[in-house]
């Protein structure tokens, strides 16, 4: 039933998605409105960063992508507990935290990708190494809406979280169309490659 799921893990985050944007866009949470791009995307980073590592750990994956895991969790559990009490306790989240360890981050995820590339490449370890690209692309995404979304939002708008489908997040929704394509696009070869291993 595991390896089910998680074959379909995609459609999962997709609708997860649709039903955060019906509720945040009704204003029953912080933040304000939410456009559909950037729902998926933050279904995705949800998904893909604190939950899909945990299922590649359950299988026979190569020792050194194994440690690019561990590193990978640890480092976006603490950030994520951290920007819950931020964003919705304390209310003094800022998008350079954000970018701070973003950079970080990639630093240490591609310096022990590197340094632990496996020399023989099972299934598994082809879908790991797949899925750590998409780690590497998706965090260079989310410095950049970082970036852009301070940009645009500023220092007195505090308590906005998210891009809305209003004029000036236009750009920013092209961008981020872009990167939901493509990032989902890796989850979904992710997921064909976990469901053949259950043939």
């Amino acid at each position: 039933m595991k390896l089910y799921i998680f074959s379909i893990f995609p459609m999962l985050l997709i609708l997860l998605a649709l039903i955060f944007r019906k509720k945040q866009n009704k204003g029953e949470f912080v933040g304000g409105e939410i456009s559909l791009p950037k729902s998926l995307w933050l279904s995705y980073t949800i998904g893909s960063w604190f939950l899909f590592p945990l299922i590649l750990l359950s299988y026979d994956i190569a020792i050194g992508l194994q440690y690019v895991l561990i590193f990978h969790l640890i480092s976006f559990y603490i950030r994520g507990v951290l920007e819950l009490f931020m964003i919705y306790k304390w209310y003094n989240w800022s998008p350079f935290y954000g970018i701070s360890h973003d950079l970080f981050h990639l630093l240490g995820v591609v310096f022990l990708f590197l340094f632990f590339w496996p020399q023989e490449i099972s299934r598994i370890t082809l879908i790991g190494i797949f899925y750590i690209f998409g780690i590497i692309i998706s965090v260079c995404f989310e410095s950049l809406f970082a970036i852009l979304f301070y940009k645009i939002r500023g220092k007195e708008k505090h308590k906005v979280y998210f891009a809305s489908n209003s004029s000036e997040w236009k750009t920013v929704n092209k961008i981020t169309w872009f990167a939901v394509i493509l990032c989902y696009g890796l989850h979904f070869l992710n997921a064909w490659g976990i469901r053949e291993l259950t043939l």
